[in-house]
């Protein structure tokens, strides 16, 4: 019996320490399904550690969960058994147990060192295998080659055995009371969800009504999402947006997502704004495409404070078999507030184009400028004489004041970064005083000088002045990071368009 004890205390410890250590990366979805098919060991449960288990209690799948159309349990146990390999072979090969997901399936298996200094002295390796002094990975794996189910002359009672013990399941299952388990998966488990898209823009969270916002784009109610708890937040002034009913909203916990589009190469946005006043550090969030590698940020930092709109963009996503991109979000405290699925023709980001106008505008070569977004102070200010610029011009309005603007991007890909600039009050033209040396002031982009004790006047006089910037690069953290630095009088800006470098 003590035995026994030790060897259950030994596995949870090695449990613990692949969890709490830093083995497993940064997924928190391997750590989620390794703790979960360990924990159904250690109680008794193995008979439960199936797809549909697994699927909806570890990965936040919903009851109707569909493996015919879903393969996260299997991408992601296959990602597992590779991350516990290659940890026995490198800075765990001399821990005392060994945690495996031997193929074919997700029951866990835990070898001892003891077991296999006892096959070490037995002297019974397979032909080929490696040598006792090799160390408990090679042994582990010489243990498992010897189990019943990888020797030949058990196929044919272990076949029978199987046969009767499915028989056996299939009578339990047929007289077990139906309401104690999940829903039956559907059938096919895009049906309940809208049609196949090229644009999807989802204010998630229930409670939700549709919403046009200023650059005239309808955003519809979730019917995307499932698990996670969904909130909603009061009215209040979200920063950094004209659109704050965006942010009033939104899904947090575990939550996974199903947006069923049409075939074709995607851009999606993630867009927040945290509206909770918790300490800073405890507000860690991951998101995962396709069960992909997961994006880790907090939401606090990357929007630079509380109540700051901000947004994270990933390019080159397409659809899953299924036809559907599967979104994983996790976070205990923020909020993913919605998602918009732009369809794109290659992985390269879409154009940015954005104007301090309060609509959005189609410029005379059919581009289309979004209302002002991105931005950090400063307030919009107008042209006084709007007959002295085209309709729907990009140099109608600017902002103007301290501000910078933080845009999405490609974390370290290169971009052309163009800034549209027009003097609205000074000077004859506006019927004003003052000329050249009224308005001076610097910009920067990602911490470099680009323009110094730059004057719109002395540039341009009575016109406009484009100022274009090539080969900026995005940051690690992927955004376009521009301050505009007051001199003499108050920056501005009218347009700002940021366009990806061809690739070489």
């Amino acid at each position: 019996m003590h035995e026994l004890e030790n060897r259950l205390e030994a596995e949870r410890d090695e449990l613990n320490w692949l969890l709490n250590s830093s083995v497993l990366g940064r997924s928190s979805n391997l750590a989620r399904m390794l703790a979960y098919v360990c924990e159904k060991h250690f109680l008794g449960q193995e008979e439960q550690i199936h797809e549909h288990g697994i699927a909806t209690e570890a990965l936040g799948r919903r009851s109707d969960f569909d493996p015919q159309y879903d393969t996260i349990v299997r991408v992601v146990a296959h990602s597992l058994r590779k991350r516990l390999q290659d940890v026995y072979q490198t800075v765990g090969k001399d821990r005392p147990v060994h945690i495996l997901i031997p193929s074919g399936g997700y029951v866990p298996s835990f070898i001892h060192s003891s077991d296999a200094a006892a096959l070490n002295r037995a002297g019974e390796r397979p032909a080929g295998k490696p040598k006792p002094e090799q160390g408990l990975a090679s042994a582990s794996s010489a243990l498992l080659a010897r189990l019943p189910w990888n020797n030949p002359r058990w196929l044919v009672p272990a076949a029978f055995f199987a046969a009767l013990v499915l028989v056996i399941g299939l009578v339990l299952f047929l007289r077990r009371d139906t309401t104690k388990l999940p829903a039956t998966p559907a059938k096919d488990s895009l049906a309940a969800l809208p049609q196949p898209k090229n644009t999807i823009r989802a204010l998630l969270g229930t409670g939700r009504r549709p919403y046009v916002d200023h650059s005239g784009f309808s955003w519809t109610p979730d019917r995307y999402c499932s698990s996670g708890d969904s909130v909603t937040v009061p009215a209040q002034k979200i920063a950094g947006t004209e659109d704050p009913y965006i942010y009033l909203g939104g899904v947090r916990g575990i939550a996974h997502c199903i947006f069923p589009v049409k075939p074709g190469n995607y851009e999606v946005h993630f867009h927040f704004a945290e509206t909770t006043d918790l300490q800073t550090a405890t507000r860690p969030a991951l998101v995962s495409i396709n069960a992909r590698a997961e994006n880790s940020f907090d939401v606090v930092d990357h929007a630079g404070g509380d109540g700051i709109a901000t947004s994270m963009v990933l390019t080159g996503i397409r659809p899953e078999t299924d036809g559907a991109i599967h979104l994983d979000y996790t976070s205990e405290v923020s909020l993913l507030d919605a998602v918009e699925i732009l369809p794109a023709d290659s992985e390269a980001l879409l154009p940015v184009r954005i104007t301090a106008n309060p609509v959005s505008i189609t410029d005379s070569a059919n581009n289309v400028w979004l209302s002002d977004r991105y931005f950090t102070g400063g307030r919009r200010g107008q042209f006084p004489d709007l007959t002295k610029t085209a309709k729907n011009s990009v140099f109608s309005y600017n902002r103007v004041g301290r501000f910078r603007y933080d845009i999405p991007a490609v974390p370290l890909a290169k971009y052309r970064v163009t800034l549209f600039f027009f003097e609205p009050w000074f000077g004859k033209q506006n019927s004003a005083t003052g000329g050249p040396g009224s308005r001076v002031f610097d910009v920067s982009c990602n911490g470099n000088m680009i323009l110094k004790n730059f004057d719109i006047m002395a540039e341009g006089g009575a016109n406009p002045v484009v100022k274009t910037f090539d080969n900026v690069q995005a940051t690690a953290q992927g955004r376009i990071e521009l301050s505009f630095i007051p001199e003499v009088n108050y920056p501005l800006v009218n347009a700002i368009e940021v366009v990806a470098e061809p690739a070489h």
